[in-house]
């Protein structure tokens, strides 16, 4: 009942499914074989936005914007987690104190 609902009127069970399929195949190929995480969400959020991509193109009718809100919403939040990941590496690394300047 959500499905029907959430789906517009405009798209079939056949156009979704051979927009998501390739997309689907392509996350369980890497997730067997067993990609390190950050690179598979990294790939995987890069499959859905393709998969919005291609279900733009598929259907009759341009969808509503709030799917390019859902496509997007992945990517920015992938490259957040990797942003503040590699932020609190850096923040480890860098020396508390500055070192002693050398004046002579």
């Amino acid at each position: 009942m959500v499905i029907d609902a959430a789906t517009p009127p405009e798209l079939n069970v056949y156009m979704i499914g051979a927009a998501i399929a390739p997309a689907t195949a392509v996350s369980a190929l890497l997730y067997w074989l067993r990609v390190p995480r950050i690179d598979f969400a990294v790939v995987f959020a890069t499959l859905w936005m393709v998969s919005e991509m291609v279900l733009e193109l598929i259907s009759p009718k341009p969808l509503s914007p709030l799917m390019a809100i859902i496509a997007v919403a992945p990517m920015v939040i992938v490259g957040s987690v990797i942003n503040f990941q590699c932020w609190r590496r850096r923040s480890r690394l860098r020396p508390l104190t500055s070192p002693p300047s050398s004046t002579s």
